[in-house]
């Protein structure tokens, strides 16, 4: 884990106190927030050249269902919005003259096989949901050779690639700023500076 992982929570909990964007009263996850269909949330943090992306999603938005892939059709379905997510530059974009590429990617789910996803080592699974409200979690990681110059991070890769979402709740954190946004389709752009 890094530093920036560990220290993410510190740097996102003054925004603690701003009023929750979206919810529906349920806590569907016991340590999830509640979940809501077609809205994710992003949390964005730049420390020194690392900018760290942590989205929170429905597994609806992302694969059209919240339960186990076991057919054959819901398995290819998870395995290609997985390759989507790992294309984080296509996701994510950075101005190109930050010169952002990718670190790291790590996906997970309480119901999904990490192998679906991508992931070589297997996670130690939480218990999976049994209402039917599964997510996923994604972590991204990027590094920037020219970090001053990174003024905006745009997602709507993320709304083209899964037209699931409707909005993304966003925390950001940067050494000049603290701030949450709400994106939609057609206002994906997320201010850095």
């Amino acid at each position: 884990m890094s530093r920036l992982t560990k220290a993410l929570p510190l740097l996102l909990s003054p925004l603690l106190c701003l009023p929750a964007l979206a919810a529906d009263g349920h806590d569907h996850h016991g340590n999830h927030p509640a979940h809501v269909h077609g809205v994710g949330k992003l949390d964005v943090a730049l420390e020194g050249n690392t900018l760290t992306l942590h989205l929170d999603s429905p597994l609806i938005n992302l694969v059209g269902f919240e339960h186990a892939a076991t057919s054959t059709r819901d398995k290819d379905t998870v395995e290609a919005a997985a390759r989507m997510l790992r294309d984080v530059t296509r996701i994510f974009v950075t101005d190109a003259a930050a010169q952002c590429k990718p670190a790291e990617v790590q996906l997970e789910s309480a119901v999904l096989p990490p192998a679906l996803l991508g992931e070589k080592a297997v996670t130690t699974p939480e218990a999976a949901p049994n209402d039917g409200h599964a997510d996923l979690d994604g972590d991204f990681t990027l590094v920037c050779a020219s970090a001053g110059a990174l003024n905006t991070v745009d997602v709507a890769g993320l709304f083209r690639a899964f037209p699931g979402f409707q909005r993304i709740d966003v925390q950001l954190a940067t050494p000049k700023k603290q701030a949450a946004f709400q994106l939609a389709p057609g206002n994906s752009a997320i201010p850095i500076n």
